[in-house]
């Protein structure tokens, strides 16, 4: 029997429509020979749907009209979605999360299915939302040896109560600096300041986006490196380095996602494949190494699962090699990478060793939990 997958994509999130496109890609490489393929498309407000029309991009503008209303829930049969009203019942054996940012990297979803007890790809709920505060990520870099920037969090509570923005600098941080939000997933939000007014204004622009803004030294000289992990065996894999390329000193949301392609997906017309990059750049054996040393810390550090990607920032003068941030999926679905890797993957071989390594996630639980000691209930 074919495994039945669903595919979760969209969301109430800046990033939603990059999350249809992205679950698209993912649905589409899927191998039909080994899975049944159910979409399960998420709103703005939440709530779960499910249609055969939905495999049709071109349905969502921006959501299908044709659908019908689904929740996750456990069977007889096991995992299931099943329709409101108890009309439909679609079997349920793993998911992907292939949604961008809030609700899909954050450990929102995940948390559902772990309540719930269906498997699914990637990293568990406590390690996505430790991934996603970029801070509380670096500091846990940092603790496991990994060289990180100096940074500063400004929360709104604390900046409403502020005289200047600058008061949060201190002596490791001068102009110019980098303001982004703590928990936004791409560049939404994302600046450079050059004196205290700039700095107010992003700050400002990125607490009405965020709780949280993070701030931190402009790297002179900048290169950047990302590379994705991946666990096979008790083996830690890595994929191709990448150094990105672009004109522009950052990169905005709008120019990231609708120049060409998505994160790291080959998408038609949108993303960061229209975008120059080296693949497997030409760089010395030990900056190689020390990228290879710092991923693997913060991959097992955050459970070992999935197949992250860690970007890194480094000053081309000097050398010197920072963690800049981890991007769970579906960000890291960056399959050209991974065909370029030292043990090539293809799309659905990738696809596929997730979903395999998702199964052998703990699933619901029937025994009663509570210890014989701790029950003050009656039983039966």
């Amino acid at each position: 029997m074919r495994q039945a997958i669903g595919v979760v994509f969209g969301s109430p999130s800046p990033e939603h429509d990059v999350s249809v496109i992205t679950g698209h890609q993912v649905m589409d490489a899927l191998d039909p020979r080994k899975y049944d393929v159910v979409p399960i498309y998420m709103d703005f407000e939440g709530r779960f749907y499910t249609d055969p029309s939905m495999f049709d991009v071109a349905v969502f503008r921006p959501y299908p009209r044709k659908r019908t209303e689904v929740v996750f829930s456990w069977g007889q049969s096991g995992p299931r979605l099943i329709g409101l009203g108890g009309k439909l019942e679609i079997r349920i054996d793993c998911v992907i999360p292939a949604m961008h940012g809030a609700f899909g990297e954050d450990g929102k979803i995940q948390a559902l299915l772990e309540t719930i007890g269906i498997p699914f790809i990637g990293f568990s709920s406590l390690h996505s939302a430790i991934a996603m505060r970029k801070d509380l990520t670096k500091d846990l870099a940092a603790n496991e040896g990994v060289k990180v920037l100096p940074q500063a969090v400004i929360s709104r509570s604390a900046y409403a109560k502020a005289k200047s923005a600058s008061e949060f600098l201190s002596g490791n941080l001068s102009y110019p600096v980098i303001v982004k939000p703590c928990s936004l997933g791409s560049s939404i939000g994302v600046g450079i300041a050059e004196n205290e007014d700039e700095l107010a204004m992003l700050v400002e622009n990125v607490l009405y986006l965020d709780e949280n803004a993070l701030v931190e030294p402009k790297v002179d000289n900048l290169v950047e490196y990302n590379v994705s992990v991946i666990n096979a065996g008790g083996e830690v894999l890595f994929s191709a380095i990448e150094e990105p390329k672009s004109s522009a000193a950052l990169l905005d949301f709008k120019q990231k996602y609708q120049s060409g392609g998505t994160k790291g997906m080959d998408v038609p017309s949108e993303g960061m494949l229209s975008l120059t990059r080296t693949i497997n750049p030409d760089i010395p054996k030990e900056k190689t190494e020390t990228i290879y040393k710092y991923a693997e810390a913060i991959f097992l550090r955050l459970g070992g699962k999935g197949a992250p990607r860690f970007d890194f920032l480094c000053n081309s003068k000097t050398g010197e090699i920072w963690f800049n941030e981890i991007n769970t999926l579906p960000g890291s679905f960056a399959h050209f990478l991974w065909e370029r890797a030292k043990k090539p993957l293809l799309f659905p071989e990738l696809l596929g060793h997730l979903i395999d390594e998702g199964l052998t996630r703990a699933v619901k639980e029937f025994d009663d939990p509570v210890p014989v000691d701790a029950r003050l209930l009656p039983r039966g």
